[in-house]
C-alpha cells in the first residue's frame, strides 16, 4: 500500500512538472504560515537535491514565477518568505488521505542565487498515523527540468 501511495504522489507530481511555468504574479502578501506538525526543515541539505543556480534575476522575481506556476498546477502556497516557498496539495482517489508538499529554498551564492527544491508524501497527515517520506530523489529529473526554466528572465 505505501509503494502504490508512493507511485501515486511521484506520478501527481511528475504531471506538475512536464510544463512550463510562464509569466509573473504581481501580488506578494501571503504572511508565511506556521504549523507545528510541518515536516518540512530545510535546514537539513540532501546530497541529490535537485538545485540550479541562477544569476542575473532577484530572488523575489523567482519566488513569484514558481508560485505562479505551483498555483496553476493545483496546489496552494502554505508558507513564503523572502527565501522560500512551501506548498501543498491533497492526492485525489487514494484509500488514505494523502498530501504532497513541495519545498524551494533560494540561497545566495556567487552572486547569485542557488535554488534547491525538495518534495515529501505525507499519509494521514495531521493524525496520530500521519507518516512522512520524502520522494525527491524518485521526481528529481523532473524537478530538475522545471529548475531551469526558473533561470531564464521573462520579459
Amino acid at each position: 500500500m505505501k509503494r502504490f501511495l508512493l507511485s501515486l504522489a511521484a506520478l501527481t507530481l511528475l504531471s506538475a512538472c512536464a510544463s512550463t511555468p510562464s509569466g509573473t504574479e504581481k501580488n506578494q502578501t501571503t504572511p508565511p504560515a506556521q504549523t507545528q506538525q510541518n515536516p518540512v526543515n530545510t535546514t537539513e541539505t540532501t546530497e541529490n537535491q535537485p538545485s540550479i543556480l541562477i544569476k542575473d534575476r532577484p530572488a523575489r522575481a523567482i519566488l513569484d514565477d514558481i508560485v505562479l506556476y505551483r498555483k496553476q498546477k493545483g496546489m496552494q502556497l502554505k508558507q513564503r518568505t523572502t527565501q522560500r516557498l512551501e506548498f501543498s496539495m491533497q492526492i485525489p482517489n487514494v484509500t488514505q488521505a494523502t498530501e504532497a508538499r513541495m519545498s524551494y529554498t533560494l540561497t545566495p551564492l556567487n552572486g547569485g542565487w542557488q535554488l534547491s527544491a525538495r518534495v515529501w508524501q505525507i499519509t494521514a497527515p495531521g493524525t496520530a498515523h500521519e507518516s512522512v517520506s520524502e520522494i525527491t530523489s524518485a521526481v528529481a529529473d523532473k524537478i530538475d527540468e522545471e529548475l531551469q526554466t526558473y533561470a531564464r528572465s521573462k520579459p
